[in-house]
């Protein structure tokens, strides 16, 4: 009950903050309580982490204090409500429309069946449990946010922190780890009411741009990545509430984008990349809303956005800490062939995905799309653009097929192949697991910005639709300055949500609405419900019905499974724990299914010697490179046991729970 109240708090005072800005769209006032809920998590976790006091108690205090704040201006601004009236005009012109009627229906299933993930699956997403999870339960055992001390990995301490300063705030809230997913969740739906905002300030009709939206929430990864504890969704929801609120035409909207910016610099520095484009908009809409902007950019910068760069500052006098812009790679991931034209090379390999389609699956949709086609024709009775846009995701698995097979053939004479002996990245994704977009998704990404530009040039778009387009060939040229990451594809849904409303323009007719959403409704549906890390028909049950171990079981490292069912046999529920691990080991489950062991991560060094300090009983200890400190644990008479194969397990002759002091 506690953690509601908590949240509710939080909520509420989104709610009266953007209520007070007294603004007649429904869309700006979403859009500014969800940056209003984002930036009240990252300023209470960030200001009371130096007084260790991200406790529920120190979380009461500091929601007390903002809700009479906003209350306050809400009463002086006259009490006003939520602008419910202004939508019901498009609402029942979208419902009127049985395609975009049936649409809406299929994405709030998708989008129903999300939330049932994100609220009771377990944790078992590899990033997660290496270290965006494992950073925040480092935080609440310590009471804030601070660097934590021989991480396993660089990423715990050193990437920007916002996003999981949300998840911190909601493990203390509610004293477990079951609501890790949420941030992610909500930033999709940001995500979605500001890509259908962005579509009609840019002019389109309300069903196109209502469908441009739901067409982004059939993107593979995208629906992958709502139910998970990963960032990726936070970062691209600041950028595109940005670009939204640029294209209004009401008086505080520069300043809100700006506060988006500034939050979006603080969950990841990829947002950076699409500066440029924000930038632009913002000088299209005048000097004086530029400067609005940059001011609110800076503002909620230095009050929530600076927390990862100001102790990256202090603990190695580096902003960006020792990893700088550096995405850390595993050595054997290494590509063969780096330099920045292989990467945006082999990224925009990964981006064409064939995600769970067969050979047969992808034979029958392209007789279908030219079965489609030909019925438009005959409909319409004449030859013209609609034809070949109905028959487009119908299409888009064998555009995505030849495609692929160009990029490889160029990347090969090039001298740096995309596949084979030498190859960086292997054959087109057909895994879930290795999901980008989905084929429609990445004919959509990757043409959308094509058509933008010849519509551009036959005056038929604007010039702020020609300079969202632009995000997609920016991102690719600015990400390949990078060493090339095989999960670099995640980076895209920032140029992906920006231009996703340019899809309005392809989203036309009903007959197009149907076709592009009825593909993307079938890969979809098979992508989440075959996702290998919450199958739907798995051998543990139902994603919902999943403990701990299960989840463990179906992580992609083999004995992972086995190594959480030993823990949990092995090391009482609220022992402190030392852990000497790699840093691409799932830390997160060392804390147990309630996060109530605390953990403490020791030098591989000077493990046993730390261990005897803190009065630990029992350490884990890694089974790569560094097993061989389990070696000074025996000699001391300490037992040590597998756990599962996976990890080691040492100890003490006269084991106790341990207390983890310093």
């Amino acid at each position: 009950m506690a953690g509601v109240v908590l949240i509710g708090a939080a909520a509420l005072v989104a709610l009266l903050a953007a209520a007070s800005l007294r603004s007649s769209s429904l869309v700006t006032t979403i859009l500014a309580a969800y940056l209003a809920f984002v930036a009240d998590l990252g300023l209470v976790t960030w200001t009371l982490s130096p007084l260790r006091a991200v406790t529920r108690g120190g979380l009461a205090a500091a929601e007390a204090v903002l809700l009479a704040a906003a209350f306050a201006a809400w009463w002086l601004r006259g009490r006003p409500g939520l602008p419910l009236a202004a939508a019901a005009p498009s609402t029942r012109r979208l419902v009127s429309d049985p395609v975009s009627a049936i649409c809406l229906g299929a994405v709030a299933l998708l989008l129903a069946y999300e939330l049932v993930l994100a609220l009771t699956a377990p944790a078992n997403n590899w990033d997660s449990l290496t270290y965006h999870l494992s950073r925040a339960v480092a935080w609440m055992q310590h009471g804030g946010v601070y660097r934590i001390p021989n991480a396993p990995t660089p990423r715990m301490n050193e990437y920007q922190p916002l996003a999981e300063q949300q998840i911190l705030y909601l493990f203390v809230a509610v004293g477990s780890g079951a609501l890790l997913a949420l941030p992610e969740y909500l930033a999709q739906l940001a995500i979605l009411v500001a890509v259908y905002g962005t579509a009609r300030r840019l002019g389109f009709d309300v069903r196109a741009a209502a469908c441009s939206a739901f067409l982004f929430a059939t993107f593979s990864l995208v629906a992958l990545e709502s139910a998970t504890a990963q960032n990726d969704l936070v970062a691209a929801s600041f950028p595109i509430v940005a670009a939204c609120l640029l294209l209004g035409s009401a008086r505080l909207e520069p300043a809100l984008a700006g506060i988006a910016v500034g939050l979006g610099i603080g969950a990841k520095l990829t947002t950076a990349l699409v500066l440029p484009v924000l930038l632009a908009l913002a000088l299209l809409r005048g000097r004086r809303a530029t400067l609005e902007g940059i001011g609110g950019a800076i503002a909620s910068f230095a009050a929530v956005g600076v927390c990862g760069y100001a102790l990256n500052l202090a603990n190695t006098g580096h902003l960006l800490g020792y990893l700088g812009t550096h995405i850390d790679t595993p050595r054997y991931e290494q590509p063969a062939s780096p330099s920045a034209l292989a990467t945006g090379v082999d990224v925009l390999y990964e981006t064409l995905d064939l995600s769970v389609l067969s050979d047969h699956a992808i034979e029958v949709l392209w007789i279908a799309g030219v079965v489609a086609a030909v019925g438009c024709v005959l409909w319409r009775r004449r030859l013209d653009w609609t034809a070949l846009v109905v028959a487009l995701p119908f299409v888009s698995p064998i555009v995505v097929l030849r495609a692929g097979d160009v990029v490889a053939w160029l990347a090969r004479a090039g001298g740096f192949p995309v596949r084979g002996g030498l190859g960086n990245v292997g054959d087109l994704n057909r895994t879930v697991s290795g999901s980008a977009f989905g084929p429609v998704g990445a004919v959509v990404f990757l043409g959308v910005p094509l058509v933008t530009l010849v519509a551009y040039v036959r005056h038929r778009a604007s010039l702020r639709e020609l300079v969202l387009a632009a995000a997609v060939p920016l991102f690719y040229v600015l990400l390949a300055q990078e060493t090339f990451n095989y999960f670099m594809t995640r980076f895209l849904i920032v140029p992906a949500a920006l231009t996703a409303p340019l899809a309005a323009r392809l989203l036309a007719t009903p007959a197009a609405r149907a076709a592009f959403l009825a593909v993307g409704a079938l890969v979809v549906g098979q992508v989440v419900t075959k996702d290998p890390s919450h199958p739907l028909h798995g051998a543990y049950g139902r994603p919902w019905q999943l403990t701990q171990v299960d989840a463990a079981y179906l992580t992609d490292e083999r004995g992972v499974g086995d190594a959480v069912a030993a823990l949990g046999r092995d090391v009482p529920v609220r022992a402190c724990v030392g852990a000497v691990l790699g840093g691409d080991e799932p830390a997160f489950f060392l804390s147990g299914p309630r996060l109530t062991r605390p953990v403490v991560y020791l030098p591989v060094a000077d493990a046993l010697d730390q261990a005897y300090r803190r009065s630990l009983s029992y350490v884990v200890v890694s089974t790569g490179p560094d097993r061989w400190a389990a070696g000074s644990f025996r000699q001391h008479g300490w037992r040590i046991r597998p756990l599962g194969g996976y990890w080691l397990l040492a100890v003490a002759p006269h084991a106790a729970g341990g207390d983890c002091r310093a």
